[in-house]
């Protein structure tokens, strides 16, 4: 599972958007100008590790939204990445400015 967040780097920007405030498919979209596609196979695979959960929002003209929130181990593994991104900066030297500027594209 973790090979594949950090394979993909629009998954980890998903989690830290929803860290940030639940937001709604189209905003994700909006947010992170992902196109559907994108959106749509991170929301599942997050979703299915448990790391965002979706929940239903009434909206003013009555019909039901999809909002999707961080879940613990989605603030777990954000927790995790934010030290090993923090190490990774204070070790610059060693691995180099593109690791490091590479890591930091995580959250862009």
């Amino acid at each position: 599972m973790l090979s594949e967040l950090f394979a993909h780097k629009d998954y980890v920007r998903i989690l830290h958007a929803v860290r940030r405030k639940p937001m709604r498919f189209g905003a994700l979209q909006e947010e992170l100008g992902l196109n559907p596609a994108q959106v749509d196979r991170a929301a599942k695979f997050l979703c299915k590790g448990l790391l965002i959960v979706p929940r239903v929002v009434p909206s003013e003209k009555g019909r039901l939204l999809v909002e999707y929130e961080i879940g613990r181990r989605g603030k777990a593994f954000l927790d995790l990445f934010k030290a090993f991104r923090a190490d990774a900066s204070r070790r610059k030297a060693e691995l180099g400015e593109s690791i490091t500027a590479e890591l930091q594209s995580f959250t862009r």
